[in-house]
Protein backbone atom coordinates (compact mmCIF):
# COMPACT_ATOMS: atom_id res chain seq x y z
CA UNK A 1 0.00 0.00 0.00
CA UNK A 2 1.05 3.47 -1.09
CA UNK A 3 3.34 5.31 2.04
CA UNK A 4 1.39 8.53 1.37
CA UNK A 5 -2.08 6.42 1.74
CA UNK A 6 -1.05 4.63 5.08
CA UNK A 7 0.41 7.75 6.67
CA UNK A 8 -3.01 10.11 5.52
CA UNK A 9 -3.80 12.77 8.57
CA UNK A 10 -6.96 14.00 6.96
CA UNK A 11 -8.33 10.46 5.56
CA UNK A 12 -11.86 9.76 7.41
CA UNK A 13 -13.44 6.83 5.42
CA UNK A 14 -11.37 4.00 3.92
CA UNK A 15 -12.64 1.11 2.03
CA UNK A 16 -10.59 -1.25 0.45
CA UNK A 17 -11.17 -4.53 -1.26
CA UNK A 18 -8.60 -6.62 -2.39
CA UNK A 19 -10.64 -8.96 -4.36
CA UNK A 20 -8.92 -12.01 -3.07
CA UNK A 21 -5.38 -10.76 -4.12
CA UNK A 22 -3.58 -10.70 -1.07
CA UNK A 23 -3.64 -7.69 0.44
CA UNK A 24 -1.62 -7.12 3.22
CA UNK A 25 -2.10 -4.86 6.27
CA UNK A 26 1.39 -2.34 6.76
CA UNK A 27 2.59 -2.70 10.76
CA UNK A 28 2.35 1.56 10.87
CA UNK A 29 -0.86 2.46 9.62
CA UNK A 30 -1.97 5.36 11.09
CA UNK A 31 -5.40 7.42 10.58
CA UNK A 32 -6.16 10.08 13.43
CA UNK A 33 -9.38 11.31 11.38
CA UNK A 34 -10.48 7.91 10.49
CA UNK A 35 -14.14 7.19 11.25
CA UNK A 36 -15.37 4.75 8.92
CA UNK A 37 -12.99 1.70 7.92
CA UNK A 38 -14.41 -1.33 5.91
CA UNK A 39 -12.33 -4.25 4.45
CA UNK A 40 -13.31 -6.78 1.82
CA UNK A 41 -11.48 -10.04 0.32
CA UNK A 42 -8.14 -9.46 3.09
CA UNK A 43 -6.57 -12.46 3.38
CA UNK A 44 -3.61 -11.79 4.76
CA UNK A 45 -4.73 -10.79 8.41
CA UNK A 46 -1.66 -13.21 9.92
CA UNK A 47 -1.09 -11.91 13.48
CA UNK A 48 -3.93 -11.00 15.44
CA UNK A 49 -1.55 -8.57 17.43
CA UNK A 50 -1.08 -6.51 14.15
CA UNK A 51 -4.29 -6.41 13.93
CA UNK A 52 -5.28 -5.28 17.55
CA UNK A 53 -2.05 -2.53 17.10
CA UNK A 54 -3.74 -1.79 13.68
CA UNK A 55 -7.24 -0.66 15.42
CA UNK A 56 -6.01 1.23 18.07
CA UNK A 57 -4.51 3.88 16.02
CA UNK A 58 -8.01 5.28 14.92
CA UNK A 59 -9.09 6.67 18.12
CA UNK A 60 -12.20 8.45 16.34
CA UNK A 61 -12.97 4.99 14.33
CA UNK A 62 -16.98 4.64 14.67
CA UNK A 63 -17.77 1.97 11.87
CA UNK A 64 -16.03 -1.03 11.24
CA UNK A 65 -16.73 -3.73 8.47
CA UNK A 66 -15.17 -6.92 7.92
CA UNK A 67 -16.37 -8.83 5.13
CA UNK A 68 -15.35 -11.76 3.51
CA UNK A 69 -11.72 -11.85 4.82
CA UNK A 70 -9.87 -14.61 5.82
CA UNK A 71 -9.45 -14.40 9.42
CA UNK A 72 -9.53 -17.92 10.67
CA UNK A 73 -5.04 -18.00 11.42
CA UNK A 74 -6.02 -16.45 15.16
CA UNK A 75 -6.74 -18.16 18.11
CA UNK A 76 -8.27 -15.13 19.12
CA UNK A 77 -9.13 -11.96 17.51
CA UNK A 78 -9.75 -8.77 19.37
CA UNK A 79 -11.44 -5.91 18.92
CA UNK A 80 -11.30 -3.23 21.17
CA UNK A 81 -12.58 0.55 19.85
CA UNK A 82 -13.70 2.85 22.48
CA UNK A 83 -15.55 4.73 20.19
CA UNK A 84 -16.69 2.11 17.70
CA UNK A 85 -20.51 2.24 17.39
CA UNK A 86 -21.36 0.27 14.41
CA UNK A 87 -19.38 -3.40 14.10
CA UNK A 88 -19.95 -6.07 10.71
CA UNK A 89 -18.60 -8.73 10.21
CA UNK A 90 -19.54 -11.08 7.20
CA UNK A 91 -18.33 -14.43 5.88
CA UNK A 92 -20.88 -15.80 3.32
CA UNK A 93 -17.30 -16.60 1.10
CA UNK A 94 -17.40 -19.98 -0.96
CA UNK A 95 -13.16 -20.34 -1.85
CA UNK A 96 -10.53 -22.58 -0.80
CA UNK A 97 -11.15 -21.66 3.66
CA UNK A 98 -14.70 -22.53 3.45
CA UNK A 99 -16.00 -23.76 7.00
CA UNK A 100 -12.93 -22.96 8.44
CA UNK A 101 -13.16 -20.40 11.33
CA UNK A 102 -11.05 -18.36 13.34
CA UNK A 103 -10.93 -19.66 17.32
CA UNK A 104 -12.87 -16.69 19.02
CA UNK A 105 -13.22 -13.28 18.37
CA UNK A 106 -13.14 -10.84 21.45
CA UNK A 107 -15.64 -8.05 21.00
CA UNK A 108 -14.99 -4.86 23.84
CA UNK A 109 -17.09 -1.44 22.60
CA UNK A 110 -18.62 0.63 24.90
CA UNK A 111 -20.25 2.65 22.46
CA UNK A 112 -21.48 0.08 20.27
CA UNK A 113 -24.78 0.41 19.01
CA UNK A 114 -25.19 -1.61 15.82
CA UNK A 115 -23.87 -5.15 15.87
CA UNK A 116 -24.14 -7.13 12.51
CA UNK A 117 -22.77 -11.08 12.38
CA UNK A 118 -23.41 -13.28 9.02
CA UNK A 119 -21.86 -16.44 8.24
CA UNK A 120 -18.91 -18.98 9.66
CA UNK A 121 -17.27 -16.45 11.61
CA UNK A 122 -15.61 -17.70 14.91
CA UNK A 123 -15.92 -20.53 16.92
CA UNK A 124 -16.41 -19.31 20.02
CA UNK A 125 -17.37 -15.06 20.83
CA UNK A 126 -16.47 -13.43 23.80
CA UNK A 127 -18.71 -9.77 24.22
CA UNK A 128 -17.73 -7.22 26.59
CA UNK A 129 -18.80 -3.62 27.58
CA UNK A 130 -21.62 -3.52 24.60
CA UNK A 131 -24.03 -1.97 27.38
CA UNK A 132 -24.43 0.62 24.42
CA UNK A 133 -26.10 -1.90 22.33
CA UNK A 134 -29.55 -1.08 20.54
CA UNK A 135 -29.64 -3.11 17.66
CA UNK A 136 -27.84 -6.44 17.03
CA UNK A 137 -28.41 -9.24 13.47
CA UNK A 138 -27.31 -12.45 14.06
CA UNK A 139 -27.61 -14.78 10.98
CA UNK A 140 -25.20 -17.77 11.86
CA UNK A 141 -23.54 -20.31 11.27
CA UNK A 142 -22.20 -20.25 15.29
CA UNK A 143 -21.02 -22.83 17.33
CA UNK A 144 -18.76 -23.50 20.25
CA UNK A 145 -19.47 -21.22 23.11
CA UNK A 146 -22.07 -18.81 21.27
CA UNK A 147 -24.79 -20.03 22.68
CA UNK A 148 -24.30 -19.66 26.14
CA UNK A 149 -22.62 -16.16 25.88
CA UNK A 150 -25.18 -14.64 23.35
CA UNK A 151 -28.21 -12.96 26.62
CA UNK A 152 -25.07 -11.73 28.68
CA UNK A 153 -23.99 -10.16 25.83
CA UNK A 154 -26.20 -8.48 23.78
CA UNK A 155 -28.46 -8.05 27.18
CA UNK A 156 -29.44 -4.24 26.48
CA UNK A 157 -30.32 -4.22 22.77
CA UNK A 158 -33.81 -3.32 21.32
CA UNK A 159 -33.76 -4.98 17.97
CA UNK A 160 -33.25 -8.40 17.44
CA UNK A 161 -32.91 -9.85 13.64
CA UNK A 162 -31.70 -13.71 14.09
CA UNK A 163 -32.76 -17.58 13.03
CA UNK A 164 -35.27 -18.78 14.95
CA UNK A 165 -34.23 -21.99 15.48
CA UNK A 166 -30.88 -20.77 16.72
CA UNK A 167 -32.82 -18.42 19.07
CA UNK A 168 -34.40 -21.33 20.69
CA UNK A 169 -31.35 -23.33 21.06
CA UNK A 170 -29.87 -19.65 22.98
CA UNK A 171 -32.77 -19.79 25.04
CA UNK A 172 -32.31 -23.41 26.20
CA UNK A 173 -28.65 -23.30 27.17
CA UNK A 174 -29.28 -19.76 28.95
CA UNK A 175 -29.66 -19.36 32.36
CA UNK A 176 -31.56 -16.27 32.01
CA UNK A 177 -32.66 -15.82 28.76
CA UNK A 178 -34.39 -12.57 28.99
CA UNK A 179 -33.80 -9.16 26.88
CA UNK A 180 -35.74 -6.39 29.08
CA UNK A 181 -35.43 -3.59 26.52
CA UNK A 182 -36.17 -5.48 23.65
CA UNK A 183 -39.32 -3.76 21.50
CA UNK A 184 -38.22 -5.35 17.99
CA UNK A 185 -37.82 -8.79 17.13
CA UNK A 186 -37.30 -10.08 13.51
CA UNK A 187 -37.39 -14.10 12.91
CA UNK A 188 -35.87 -14.73 9.39
CA UNK A 189 -36.02 -18.89 7.97
CA UNK A 190 -36.26 -21.04 5.62
CA UNK A 191 -39.92 -23.02 4.88
CA UNK A 192 -38.25 -26.37 5.83
CA UNK A 193 -36.57 -25.28 8.91
CA UNK A 194 -40.31 -23.41 10.66
CA UNK A 195 -42.58 -24.53 12.56
CA UNK A 196 -45.02 -22.21 14.38
CA UNK A 197 -44.46 -24.19 17.32
CA UNK A 198 -41.07 -22.38 17.48
CA UNK A 199 -42.79 -19.39 17.14
CA UNK A 200 -44.94 -19.61 20.23
CA UNK A 201 -42.02 -20.80 22.27
CA UNK A 202 -40.47 -17.56 21.78
CA UNK A 203 -43.35 -15.39 22.50
CA UNK A 204 -43.70 -17.43 25.56
CA UNK A 205 -40.54 -15.73 26.53
CA UNK A 206 -41.04 -12.20 24.87
CA UNK A 207 -44.76 -11.51 24.79
CA UNK A 208 -45.06 -7.38 25.08
CA UNK A 209 -42.93 -6.79 22.09
CA UNK A 210 -43.82 -4.19 19.97
CA UNK A 211 -43.10 -5.22 16.52
CA UNK A 212 -42.64 -8.92 15.70
CA UNK A 213 -41.74 -9.82 11.99
CA UNK A 214 -41.09 -13.38 10.51
CA UNK A 215 -39.22 -13.67 7.40
CA UNK A 216 -39.27 -16.33 5.42
CA UNK A 217 -36.72 -16.64 2.31
CA UNK A 218 -38.18 -17.29 -0.94
CA UNK A 219 -37.09 -19.54 -3.45
CA UNK A 220 -35.38 -21.88 -0.98
CA UNK A 221 -34.84 -25.39 -2.49
CA UNK A 222 -34.20 -28.66 -0.11
CA UNK A 223 -31.33 -30.77 0.16
CA UNK A 224 -34.26 -33.25 -1.77
CA UNK A 225 -34.50 -30.47 -4.45
CA UNK A 226 -37.64 -29.74 -3.07
CA UNK A 227 -38.88 -25.73 -3.69
CA UNK A 228 -40.53 -24.75 -0.33
CA UNK A 229 -42.11 -21.15 -0.89
CA UNK A 230 -45.35 -21.18 0.30
CA UNK A 231 -47.83 -22.68 2.31
CA UNK A 232 -50.56 -25.93 0.47
CA UNK A 233 -53.88 -24.46 0.61
CA UNK A 234 -55.22 -27.24 3.30
CA UNK A 235 -52.06 -26.07 5.43
CA UNK A 236 -52.82 -23.94 8.50
CA UNK A 237 -50.31 -22.47 10.89
CA UNK A 238 -51.67 -21.22 14.36
CA UNK A 239 -50.05 -18.20 16.13
CA UNK A 240 -50.51 -17.93 19.78
CA UNK A 241 -50.35 -14.69 21.42
CA UNK A 242 -53.35 -12.32 22.58
CA UNK A 243 -51.19 -9.40 22.66
CA UNK A 244 -50.80 -8.66 18.72
CA UNK A 245 -51.99 -5.23 17.71
CA UNK A 246 -50.83 -5.20 14.13
CA UNK A 247 -50.52 -7.59 11.97
CA UNK A 248 -48.85 -7.72 8.49
CA UNK A 249 -48.62 -10.40 5.32
CA UNK A 250 -46.80 -9.95 2.61
CA UNK A 251 -47.41 -10.89 -1.18
CA UNK A 252 -50.39 -13.22 0.61
CA UNK A 253 -50.13 -15.85 -2.09
CA UNK A 254 -53.31 -18.59 -2.86
CA UNK A 255 -56.91 -18.94 -4.31
CA UNK A 256 -58.48 -18.59 -1.26
CA UNK A 257 -56.31 -17.03 1.51
CA UNK A 258 -57.66 -17.00 4.53
CA UNK A 259 -56.85 -15.53 8.22
CA UNK A 260 -59.10 -17.13 11.50
CA UNK A 261 -58.54 -14.65 14.33
CA UNK A 262 -59.78 -15.98 17.93
CA UNK A 263 -59.24 -12.79 19.45
CA UNK A 264 -59.53 -10.41 16.71
CA UNK A 265 -61.57 -7.75 18.77
CA UNK A 266 -58.30 -6.89 20.21
CA UNK A 267 -56.40 -6.38 16.66
CA UNK A 268 -56.12 -2.99 15.47
CA UNK A 269 -54.87 -3.32 11.94
CA UNK A 270 -54.64 -5.72 9.50
CA UNK A 271 -52.45 -5.21 6.49
CA UNK A 272 -52.20 -7.35 3.55
CA UNK A 273 -50.49 -7.30 0.13
CA UNK A 274 -50.64 -9.45 -2.90
CA UNK A 275 -47.78 -8.72 -5.48
CA UNK A 276 -46.38 -5.50 -5.17
CA UNK A 277 -50.10 -4.51 -4.66
CA UNK A 278 -50.36 -3.69 -0.95
CA UNK A 279 -53.52 -2.35 1.06
CA UNK A 280 -55.49 -2.48 4.25
CA UNK A 281 -58.36 -5.31 3.40
CA UNK A 282 -61.87 -5.77 4.65
CA UNK A 283 -61.50 -9.20 6.25
CA UNK A 284 -64.43 -11.46 7.12
CA UNK A 285 -64.26 -14.04 10.18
Amino acid sequence: MPHCLVTCGSLEVLKLNSKERGLRLPKTMVFPSLRVLGLTFVDKLEDADLVKNFLKNYPLLEDLTLSDCVIFKFDLLCISCQKLKKLTIINMYNGNYDGVQCGGIKICCPKLVDLELRGLIANNFFFECLDSLKKAVIEPKLVGNNKCVLFPGISSVESLWIDPYFFIECITAACDPVLPNLKTLVLSTTMDAFTFDNFNQILKYYPKLVSLKLVIQQDFHGSDGTEYGWLDEDETWSLLSNDVKRVKFFEFNGEKPKVVLEWFEDILDMFFSWGNEARFSNCHW
